[in-house]
């Protein structure tokens, strides 16, 4: 059987496009450096000046400037990647409405980090945001790789996630209180095995996600004082 429309679950488009964006901050970082350069070598005075509007960040004996859509796609990324780093420790931290379960087996996926990689060499050749084939080309690129990454459900393979110690793993686990096992993949913070413990699992934004039973451990906590106390 042939299915040209699977139904497996995928994040939301505005997650995802959150999501990649984030993991090509460090790239346009790398452009937003190489693009400081002396006003004298900017072009005033043609279509492409009006097309590139700069305006000074840096007022130096040399007077150096930036290019407004370096600042742009730079200023775009850091704030996909400040959003998706708040929401997802927020969503792997405790969550109202989870499933207890129980996790049987557990496998990390690792991803290829060259589809991710190499787009960085761009930072290190002849690119330069005074040209408007540079910009477009660029663009082009994020565009495609967007695409190909979410058509294969990929995005989830971050290398952003692995600086913020969130991995994805592909869980066999049991619902507590059922004898059916199910398989998905789920992001986790921190390093998942498994054993006998009492874990979460919820969906948002179309992400499966497994966190720990905070809830009960501060309960706990709490119950320990009281006794303590009496």
């Amino acid at each position: 059987m042939i299915n040209r429309k699977p139904k497996e679950l995928a994040p939301t488009l505005l997650v995802d496009g959150l999501i990649f964006l984030s993991a090509y901050f460090p790239l346009f970082a790398i452009l937003l450096i190489q693009d400081f350069q002396p006003k004298a070598v900017i072009p005033e005075h043609n279509v492409q000046a009006l097309l590139l509007k700069q305006f000074p960040v840096f007022m130096l004996d040399s007077g150096l400037y930036l290019h407004a859509i370096a600042i742009v796609l730079f200023g775009l990324s850091a704030l996909a990647t400040l959003c998706i780093a708040g929401k997802m420790r927020t969503w792997l931290n405790w969550q109202e409405g989870g499933k207890a379960v129980t996790v049987s087996s557990c496998a990390q996926i690792h991803g290829d980090m060259l589809n991710y990689t190499l787009p960085f060499l761009i930072g290190l050749f002849a690119f330069n945001y005074q040209s408007w084939q540079s910009i477009t080309s660029l663009l082009v690129f994020l565009l495609f790789m967007f695409a190909f990454v979410r058509r294969d459900r990929v995005t989830l393979l971050n290398p952003i996630f692995l600086l913020l110690g969130i991995r994805l793993y592909l869980v066999q686990y049991r619902e507590i209180g059922t004898e059916h096992s199910y398989e998905k993949r789920m992001l986790c913070w921190g390093e998942l095995t498994r054993s006998d413990e009492r874990l979460f699992l919820k969906e948002v934004v179309g992400i499966h996600f497994i966190y720990p039973d905070y809830k009960r451990k501060e309960n706990s906590h709490h119950d320990d004082r009281y006794d303590s106390a009496d």
